[in-house]
């Protein structure tokens, strides 16, 4: 059988293709490996994030890479076969259609820079923390189940790439390594917002103190370099009516991204603690 494959390979019609393509797949990934081992040789200290970006962004490239070169060297072979198959190309897109919404959703995604690897997001109701992207899907750690929380839920979730097309993505870290962080708390109707607002308002920006000169500076740079539209960094909390049973308190600050989610427990604890006095006066 290796003497009938052998034979094929070098008298067949295409042996210079498949000479080429395998000399060209073995050179993309070695040139991949060498580059990415010299890029981590160099920076010993980097975090697993930032490695995880690059081998990411390295895997998707030799791909590109890959699927260019084949098709640069079996473009006869290609051109043949696409006039043998003309009368059935429609099918083909049909049959097709996701695996092309998939491909240019990730186009997309590229080319916007809407999220990569780290990035907090939310598409769909599907909210997480991104680890892993390719060309049809990407791949993040869930965020829940209760979005008052926060808090990765230890299961991984997967979209295709198509959704890109149809629905709006939320970054949560577009401001980089801070974050403009917002939530509701409903309470009930009857209970006297006056006694709950100002010790709130006092714990969280007794809380958020240490952080909002750096995070002014931080926003006015970003201002400036991506022409955003920033959000003010100071500790603000609204009362907004909802419906004869319950109005919300909404409660927006400013922090660094990885205390979030530290800030707003304090708050909630704090609030719960007030809710329960208000409640049971007596007690």
């Amino acid at each position: 059988m290796w003497d009938t494959i052998l034979h094929y390979i070098q008298n067949g019609p295409v042996k210079l293709e498949i000479i080429e393509s395998i000399l060209m797949i073995a050179g993309i990934l070695l040139l991949r490996t060498i580059l990415l081992q010299a890029h981590f040789r160099s920076h010993p200290t980097m975090p697993i994030e930032e490695k995880r970006r690059w081998a990411v962004m390295g895997r998707n490239v030799t791909l590109i890479l890959v699927i260019f070169g084949l098709t640069i060297i079996w473009a006869a072979q290609i051109h043949t076969l696409a006039l043998s198959m003309f009368a059935v190309a429609a099918a083909v897109v049909l049959a097709t259609k996701e695996l092309i919404m998939c491909l240019s959703g990730s186009v997309l995604r590229a080319t916007t820079k809407q999220y990569s690897v780290g990035d907090y997001i939310e598409v769909n109701g599907l909210r997480g923390r991104v680890v892993d992207i390719n060309l049809f899907n990407t791949l993040m750690m869930q965020i829940g189940p209760n979005t008052q929380v926060g808090q990765l839920s230890g299961k991984a979730v997967s979209f295709p790439n198509s959704l890109l097309l149809s629905h709006s993505v939320q970054r949560d870290n577009v401001m980089g390594s801070y974050i403009i962080h917002t939530f509701d708390i409903p309470v009930p109707i009857h209970l006297d917002s006056d006694q709950i607002v100002p010790p709130l308002q006092q714990l969280l920006e007794k809380r958020c103190a240490p952080f909002v000169p750096a995070i002014e500076k931080h926003l006015e740079a970003v201002q400036t370099q991506k022409l955003f539209i920033t959000p003010a960094a100071q500790p603000r909390i609204t009362r907004v009516p909802h419906d004869d049973k319950v109005y919300n308190i909404v409660v927006r600050f400013a922090s660094p991204l990885q205390l979030r989610l530290d800030i707003q427990q304090t708050v909630l604890d704090e609030y719960i603690r007030i809710q329960y006095r208000l409640l049971n006066p007596s007690a």
